[in-house]
Parts: structure tokens; sequence; C-alpha cells
């Protein structure tokens, strides 16, 4: 039994809610620790890119991580970007300020978005990439 249903137990038996209250109460609590499961929390932005080509002698590997916590504070580092690329960026259809990067970095920390954000396979496992992009 975790702590909080303890807590809930002891108020009921020392009057101080009423059984419905507590029941309530207990009901909440396991509400709260269901959602806790279905949506862990994520903690790290993980890039991973490995190239294989059997001519060459050293193999491309990158592996990044990234606190997401980090990551959220470097999002405003978007507003540094210059007018004019931001410009050029939006007659690509690209507006950097329609995105949200804090708060698409919290939906990750709670566990709402849990997909992997980039899966690419390109080439054959003898001569190819992949790349992956995803949180953990």
């Amino acid at each position: 039994m975790n702590e909080e249903t303890l807590k809930v137990l002891e108020m009921v038996k020392n009057g101080k809610i009423t059984p419905e209250e507590g029941e309530k109460l207990l009901s909440a609590i396991g509400r709260s620790d269901d959602k806790q499961k279905k949506n862990p929390k994520y903690t790290m932005l993980r890039i991973r890119v490995d190239a294989n080509d059997p001519n060459m002698e050293e193999q491309a590997k990158v592996n990044i991580n990234v606190p997401l916590a980090i990551a959220k504070k470097a999002a405003g580092l978007l507003s540094l970007v210059p007018k004019k690329t931001k410009a050029e960026l939006e007659e690509k259809g690209i507006d950097l300020d329609a995105i949200n990067l804090k708060e698409l970095i919290e939906l990750f920390e709670d566990g709402e978005l849990t997909e992997e954000l980039v899966n690419v396979d390109a080439g054959d496992k003898e001569k190819g990439v992949t790349v992956r992009i995803y949180v953990d």
C-alpha cells in the first residue's frame, strides 16, 4: 500500500473524513497511479545514426543524448534566428514562430507523445544508413 492510501485510511479511521469521501480520494489516487503507469515520464532525446559501407574502413556512428530538461531551456534559442532566415524558411513552408518546442518537449516528458520522431532506413544491411530519433 502506498503512503497516500495509508493517509486516506488514517483520515477515515480518525473521523476526519467520511468513508464516502475516503472512497472518492482512493479512487482519484488510483486514477493518478494508472495515468503514471500508462504515461511514463521521458527524460532523454536520443539521436542515432548508423552508416555501413564495406568499402570504407571507418563506419559512421552517431549517438547523441540530450536531456529533455536542457532541450526545453534551449527551445528559446529559436528566437535568435535572424528575420531574413525566418522569412526564407517561411517561403518554403516552415514557420518557426508556429513551433512551440517547449510545449512539444513537455508532451514527451509527460509521456503523451511516445512514438519515434524519425525512423529511416536507407540502403540495405550491407551498405546503408539507419537514422532514429526518439525519447526514452
